[in-house]
């Protein structure tokens, strides 16, 4: 990449003062929306068992229903009103030509509350998939004019689209870490070690079985050092992708934004060093919520008080650490995130034994969202202005008001339509997350270096957007047929 261009690029993308926090909230809200008008229009018009839709028409029209309207409402927002109300309005108008004996809304109850009380949850994985697709698609667009630029990672306050990106990438890892699934899998275990013994008192279990049942439970009890080592080796891969990054960055004279994360530092540090702290904080999950706002508030203390804000800011880049001061700092933020996440998370797999149940979680999660939403306000008059570059309480704040709202959402329309038609674009992303959004890094990449994005006309931006967007849930959607989990370790 010339100097020239490299310059103009890193400009073309510097000194944005973000949006306003209800259009960020309002753009992210065109995702659930797509999944109820994609099922209601699937259950209306293919719900034919004898003739089950197509795989490739299947992904086709999912792809239009629920990606296109997301590259549309981030490439031209004023649509956005136009795609969510008219989304709406058919949800509730296509069911009168559904065929009689078809139901499309409140259907198998029975159905319904088995799969949300499941270890897998599908509202779950479109949520977590849907988050990927938005950040693979966003990591390209903002390359382009077409993208408007309020969009964009703010320089250092504000709130943003891109801004909301990495912090909702890090509390969809929480809402499904081991921790917050813990006490669902310990019941599990307790069960199949009640079943085990009934077996043992019904008929006489050998010498060699009952060995094998004590050395199974102390497989099961993992030490505080164990368990640090096994996150270490589960990291690892974020680790050398966060290396590798950064060294091809540079050997190549790739335009880089360096008060995003600091002269060395990626986003694939930040969620791998998450990952593996988690090993060292191991409470159960209020300790964990507790901690987790304990830390944002002392951080944003040291920010106020002590001049942490204006050393991420204005200090000098004279050494390893300050070379790397955003991402190093940022890194609580992103932590705390974690920690209150996985009470979240611990909330989420819980039985519950009625729809009626999952209606009040439901409902609390989003009073919860207006109660952030409150405090946030609070934070910007009184505290802080948000800025993810030093992922602040503001910061904080936003991110889990805004996800806690579309995830809430997210549920209720499982509740409203059930997991019928759900989508296999979703499905294949959520499956090998990790890899699609790494081969969504090295397109963005290849693209940037193949042409001179940031001049391109509106007419082939909008082509390679949704091309590139097309290639990366295909290619998802072929792994998931072919049984394929790309592991890197």
């Amino acid at each position: 990449m010339d100097d020239q261009y490299k310059n103009d690029h890193q400009n073309f993308v510097s000194g944005n003062d973000g949006s306003t926090f209800f259009e960020t909230c309002f753009i992210l809200t065109i995702m659930p929306i797509s999944i109820l008008f994609q099922r209601v229009v699937f259950a209306t018009f293919f719900n034919n068992d004898k003739f089950p839709l197509p795989l490739a028409l299947r992904f086709i029209l999912e792809f239009f229903f629920i990606a296109v309207p997301f590259i549309s409402a981030v490439t031209f927002t004023e649509l956005t009103p136009f795609l969510i109300v008219g989304m709406l309005i058919t949800c509730l108008v296509v069911p009168m030509f559904a065929q009689k004996n078809v139901t499309i809304y409140f259907k198998n109850p029975k159905e319904t509350l088995l799969n949300l009380n499941s270890m897998r949850k599908g509202f779950l994985e479109e949520y977590r998939a849907f988050v990927m697709l938005a950040t693979c698609i966003c990591i390209l667009a903002v390359d382009f004019q077409v993208f408007p630029r309020r969009l964009g990672k703010t320089e250092t306050y504000g709130i943003s689209l891109m801004d909301i990106g990495v912090g909702s990438v890090v509390l969809s890892g929480a809402l499904v870490s081991r921790q917050s699934r813990s006490s669902l899998i310990e019941k599990q275990q307790k069960k199949k070690r009640e079943e085990g013994e009934e077996d043992k008192t019904s008929s006489s279990s050998s010498l060699k079985q009952q060995q094998q049942q004590q050395q199974q439970q102390q497989q099961q009890i993992l030490s505080r050092s164990s368990l640090m080592w096994h996150q270490v080796k589960a990291q690892a891969p974020l680790m050398i992708l966060g290396f590798v990054r950064m060294i091809l960055t540079k050997s190549i004279n790739y335009q880089e934004h360096v008060s995003e994360y600091g002269l060395h530092w990626n986003f694939f540090f930040t969620l791998g060093l998450v990952s593996i702290s988690l090993a060292f904080l191991k409470f159960n999950a209020n300790i964990s919520a507790i901690l987790g706002v304990v830390l944002i508030c002392v951080y944003q203390f040291l920010l106020n008080n002590f001049g942490l804000s204006d050393y991420i800011l204005n200090h000098p880049r004279d050494n390893l650490i300050s070379m790397n001061k955003e991402g190093i700092c940022s890194f609580v933020g992103y932590l705390a995130i974690y920690l209150i996440g996985t009470k979240i998370g611990t909330e989420l797999f819980k039985v519950r034994s009625s729809l009626t149940e999952w209606r009040k979680f439901a409902t609390n999660l989003l009073i919860s969202s207006i109660v952030f939403y409150i405090l946030w306000i609070l934070c910007e008059i009184y505290i802080d202005k948000t800025s993810r570059r030093m992922a602040n309480l503001g910061y904080v704040l936003a991110i889990l008001s805004i996800n806690l709202f579309n995830f809430s959402i997210n549920i209720l329309i499982t509740l409203i339509t059930g997991n019928h038609n759900a989508s296999v674009i979703a499905k294949s992303i959520n499956r090998n997350q990790l890899f699609i959004f790494l081969l969504g890094n090295i397109l963005t990449g290849l693209i940037n270096f193949s042409m001179k994005t940031i001049y391109a006309p509106v007419e082939q931006s909008m082509i390679i957007i949704t091309s590139y967007t097309f290639g990366l849930s295909l290619l998802a959607l072929i792994l998931d047929y072919k049984n394929i989990n790309i592991k890197f370790w």
